[in-house]
């Protein structure tokens, strides 16, 4: 009779097993990759590439923040809008450091945070990320065109002209006046300053120009500055800067 009962209940759990995983993999619900079994995380990490597991992850200003864990210290990334979450093996372009990064729209700061051209979720890698927003840090890349109307320090030499001229400005010095727009402090020991002088059109991307200084300045101030113009200036992590104006000095007017 025990013998009986014993067959009996393990024919039962064996069928209660068999439920179990057909319900699992009904429609609408994925089976869950082992970490060993996916073939994404056993594969080299590629060259120019970090690998590791996310400690913790928030999306802000149209940027997803990571703080990876790597075989040194736990590092800080942003880079587009990629759903993430704590536990997941992430994998994560190089990317330009910037000391003492100071996030608005988080109301925080970073000692070092990384931005990076991509963030790839290797335990996940299937999961569509939602349409970013506009992001609102101060990230080296080109500010939305604003009204402005500065009188131009020679006739004819504004920033419209000097993307049109860039061939032959190529390592050459040029003084302009503008307003400054942006301004990035302290990037790789150099400060990144966007003006604008109401010349140039946004949409063909000649109205704003990036300068480099070691002079400090604040948004909404008039200034001439006095630099090299470098074409295709390339940091990394889609850093593309095809007209920079470097090492200038600024006045305050």
């Amino acid at each position: 009779m025990n013998a009986n009962l014993s067959t009996l209940a393990t024919a039962g759990l064996a069928a209660s097993l068999l439920l179990f995983q057909a319900g699992c993999t009904d429609a609408g619900q994925e089976p869950v990759v082992a970490i060993d079994e996916n073939p994404a995380l056993s594969a080299p990490v590629p060259a120019g590439m970090t690998r590791g597991k996310v400690l913790e992850t928030m999306d802000s200003g149209g940027y997803t923040y990571v703080l990876v864990e790597t075989s040194a210290d736990p590092i800080w990334a942003a880079g587009p809008q990629t759903v993430v979450k704590a536990g997941d093996i992430v994998e994560i372009s190089q990317g330009m450091p910037m000391q003492q990064f100071q996030s608005k729209s988080l109301n925080r700061t970073f000692d070092v945070l990384y931005f990076v051209g991509s963030i790839s979720n290797l335990t996940t890698p299937n999961v569509a990320a939602p349409a970013p927003t506009q992001a609102s840090d101060n990230k080296p890349a080109n500010p939305d065109t604003a009204v402005v109307s500065v009188a131009e320090l020679k006739p004819g030499e504004n920033i419209a002209w000097v993307y049109a001229n860039k061939d032959s400005l190529a390592n050459k010095e040029v003084s302009l006046r503008g307003k400054v727009v942006k301004y990035n402090s302290n990037i790789m020991g150099w400060n990144f300053i966007h003006i604008q002088d109401g010349s140039g059109d946004a949409a063909t991307r000649n109205s704003d120009l990036t300068v480099t200084s070691k002079a400090t300045t604040a948004v909404g101030e008039t200034v001439v500055i006095a630099g090299t113009v470098t074409l295709d200036k390339d940091f990394g992590a889609g850093y593309l800067f095809p007209v920079l104006v470097e090492d200038a000095s600024i006045t305050a007017e």
